[in-house]
């Protein structure tokens, strides 16, 4: 046995050794699961089973499921269903039935007689159209009392529209680049418990993943370029328009004209009175070129109760700080995740039940360098040196860190702030405008924060932040010296 002597020694000997820099590496590690050899990698939604099964649907028609192992390369994989078209939303109710949004519907799988593989199929919802373009693809998140909100993805001018469609078609809506040719494309649907679908929110281009938190609030992301001139996140509430015209020609109560898209062109002061604003604007090549799916961050890791939005189009995913104000849903974002490693194609995202781990699903689908597949992140333990925080004040911002804060942070002159308008308009994405450079002071600090006092505080502004390089008292080094804050409401 190891005397008390010995052991106060041990002790005695690490309370002395000097702190120790925590690099990303020692709080995060990314690793590459293998998935089954001979399937077309291209992940479209995933997610776990109550008793921890991971399920994976491919792009391509496979849903696959394994318990995760500690050896990424020794997944036990087992084909559970086959035969779905673009399945990119799944709700895996039991190890033995899921529910995945396909193309044209919201199927049932299940495993009846318990050999592992799905022997009944049947269509749990249904009732948007199917124009038979390759874009269209769909995503879900649960509501919390047995249904579904459904994403719905509207179609790209890149592809063709079938002789035959499912559902009415409209002439007008078959205009412009993302276009809506069919029913409730560019919307968000309700399914409720018994598969029965009523419109929600109109106006999305392509909302790829929607989220319910577990506080009941309704996220998603979408992607820039026509009517989005940067990637948002949006705080989605019924009957609420989000922007993109055409899929107003669904709607009965939009009587300002046949054709929603032409319209918004000619009147586009009345476009942003009529549109509801992102609840953060991320912007394009900085943060986040393509969103995916949002998640909230369990309680028990860093940052938790905070937001996440995977980069489908970039090797990245965005951290969301989100705050309401005057009763308005906005905040910041900055990157949780950027390289290291990680993998283009991200657009699905899950956290262990353990909450030890974020798995991310990949698919780029043909844009840009090949990137699919399956990665995890696990979740060592230690917190980076990093913004914790960034909170809106009436006259300025105060941003908190992770730990104490050096003296380069404390330096008003070090930190470079301005602000732009992005207006959204028929163009593929917009460039800032309206900038302007901001001189802050500095009005506070304590141990780990700063509060800075800054003029031009205004709705729709978005605020970026380059803070100085700079490290740790431990010498951990800054994980992000850039971040934005989008302005709905300011303070009294």
């Amino acid at each position: 046995m190891t005397s008390l002597y010995h052991q106060l020694g041990a002790l005695g000997v690490l309370a002395f050794q000097p702190l120790l820099a925590v690099e990303f590496n020692d709080c995060y590690r990314i690793e590459s699961i293998q998935l089954p050899a001979g399937a077309p990698p291209e992940v479209g939604a995933i997610d776990f089973a109550p008793d921890g099964t991971l399920f994976v649907v491919l792009r391509r028609g496979d849903v696959f499921c394994a318990k995760p192992t500690a050896d990424p390369a020794k997944f036990d994989w087992q084909l559970f269903a086959s035969g779905f078209d673009n399945g990119c939303g799944i709700d895996v109710i039991s190890s033995s039935k899921i529910r995945i949004t396909q193309m044209a519907e919201l199927t049932e799988a299940e495993d009846l007689d318990g050999d592992g593989a799905a022997d009944r199929f049947t269509r749990f919802a249904h009732g948007w159209g199917l124009s038979g373009n390759y874009h269209e693809t769909n995503a879900l998140t649960r509501d919390g009392k047995g249904g579904y909100y459904i994403a719905v993805g509207t179609a790209s001018y890149s592809g063709p529209t079938f002789e035959h469609t499912l559902g009415t078609f409209s002439p007008e809506g078959r205009r412009g680049r993302n276009y809506a040719a069919v029913k409730w494309k560019g919307w968000v649907l309700h399914c409720d418990s018994q598969g029965a679908i009523t419109p929600f929110a109109s106006g999305f281009r392509m909302a790829n993943g929607i989220y319910q938190d577990p506080a009941g609030e309704l996220w998603s992301g979408d992607n820039q370029g026509d009517w989005r001139a940067t990637t948002p996140l949006y705080h989605i509430e019924k009957g609420k328009f989000y922007g993109h015209p055409n899929s107003l020609v669904w709607d009965p109560a939009f009587t300002k004209s046949k054709d929603p898209l032409a319209y918004y062109r000619e009147h586009l002061d009345e476009y942003n009175e009529d549109r509801t604003s992102a609840a953060v604007e991320i912007p394009h090549k900085e943060m986040n070129r393509s969103a995916g799916e949002p998640m909230q961050i369990p309680a028990g890791l860093p940052f938790a109760g905070q937001m996440i939005l995977p980069d489908n189009n970039g090797t990245r995913v965005t951290r969301l700080m989100l705050e309401k104000v005057g009763g308005v849903w906005q905040g910041a974002c900055t990157h949780y995740i950027n390289g290291k490693g990680l993998r283009s194609g991200n657009h699905r995202a899950r956290f262990s039940p353990d909450g030890k781990s974020l798995y991310l699903g990949q698919t780029v689908r043909g844009w840009g360098v090949p990137a699919e597949g399956l990665q995890r992140v696990r979740i060592l333990g230690p917190t980076p040196f990093d913004i914790d925080r960034i909170r809106i004040m009436p006259d300025g911002f105060k941003i908190s860190f992770t730990g104490p804060i050096p003296a380069a942070l404390k330096d008003a002159a070090k930190w470079k702030i301005s602000s732009s308008y992005y207006q959204s308009k028929w163009t593929y994405g917009s460039p800032p405008e309206k900038t302007k450079t901001h001189t802050p002071v500095i009005t506070a600090s304590d141990a780990s924060s700063i509060t800075l006092r800054t003029d031009g505080l205004a709705p729709r502004r978005v605020f970026r932040f380059e803070l100085p390089e700079c490290k740790a008292s431990d010498g951990s080094p800054l994980q992000n010296k850039l971040a934005y804050y989008t302005v709905n409401a300011v303070p009294e």
